[in-house]
């Protein structure tokens, strides 16, 4: 089992698991998630045209959260849930 450790502080934490990686992204829902730093919307433009041109992805949903200050409130979280897989904006 592959493991991460937390990079947020010192304390000792039960090992996560990283989530499974999907085969193929071809015909899936994939949501693009823009935490609405600068430049995240450009970045994830040019990633949509990459899933859709080179992977044969289904469908490619823009998810936005409103800050990237704060943690994503229950709407963003719910439609982000109805994908197959989910990618992270963090550009500035």
């Amino acid at each position: 089992m592959t493991t991460y450790l937390s990079p947020f502080d010192d304390r000792t934490r039960e090992p996560v698991p990283f989530a499974t990686r999907r085969p193929s992204l071809a015909g899936q829902r994939v949501g693009l998630l823009d935490i609405s730093k600068p430049k995240g919307r450009e970045f994830l433009d040019r990633v949509e045209h990459l899933l859709v041109e080179s992977h044969g992805v289904g469908e490619v949903v823009r998810i936005v959260k409103p800050t990237f200050t704060r943690p994503a409130p229950p709407d963003v979280l719910s439609e982000a849930e109805r994908c197959g897989a989910v990618l992270v904006a963090l550009a500035d």
